[in-house]
């Protein structure tokens, strides 16, 4: 009796210690995963891009992407669209070249920030609300702070290397806006002049 069960308590322990071995792999390479993406957008200096951009109700806009860490990030797009969006690493204005008008409001507190910043490091500032890894692609899901009234940013990344390809923006309406990036390019220098911007009006007049 007690020859017949030994193996059989033997198979039941090992695959416990073989689970709680899986889960901690599973864990530290999640970790692992979150620290490469963060060495590799921090590794990002200047990039341009092409982009499709596609809105909430099913449209599409096209353009090109500017953006030099620390701070700096332009947006143009293509007609019929006549907007170009502008950080100078404290604000950021919106450009309605059609109508000659401009909004402007803070880069602190957009998700926006979390593309420009100079130093990037998850579960701080940005709180990490999923991580997938599946498929040849890095799917990271991050929100501002502990409430998600304000909505989130999802990075998409191919892997073998990592890069970044998309990522979409959920407002705090509920809204996803979502933009892929082609034909992309790194270490590019930019005149500092295509990412000036008028200074904030005052609070009254915003």
């Amino acid at each position: 009796m007690k020859s017949a069960l030994f193996p059989s308590a033997l198979v039941t322990i090992l695959a416990a210690v073989l689970l709680l071995t899986i889960g901690a792999v599973r864990a530290e390479t999640e970790a692992e995963l979150l620290g490469r993406i963060e060495d590799y957008l921090n590794g990002i200096a200047s990039l341009h891009a092409n982009f499709m951009q596609v809105n909430h109700d099913g449209s599409i806009s096209e353009g090109t992407l500017a953006l030099q860490r620390p701070g700096l990030m332009r947006l143009d797009y293509q007609p019929p669209v006549m907007v170009r969006i502008v950080s100078n690493g404290g604000w950021i204005t919106y450009f309605d070249l059609e109508l000659g008008q401009i909004s402007q409001a803070p880069l602190n507190g957009t998700h926006a920030e979390l593309l420009v910043r100079g130093n990037i490091r998850f579960g701080a500032d940005f709180r990490v609300v999923a991580l997938k890894h599946e498929a040849g692609a890095v799917k990271l899901t991050v929100a501002r702070d502990d409430s998600s009234s304000e909505g989130n940013l999802t990075l998409i990344f191919s892997d073998g290397p990592l890069a970044l390809r998309q990522w979409s923006v959920i407002d705090a309406q509920g809204l996803t806006t979502q933009v892929t990036l082609f034909d992309t390019r790194f270490g590019v220098t930019f005149d500092p002049a295509i990412f000036e911007a008028p200074a904030p009006f005052p609070e009254s007049d915003r």
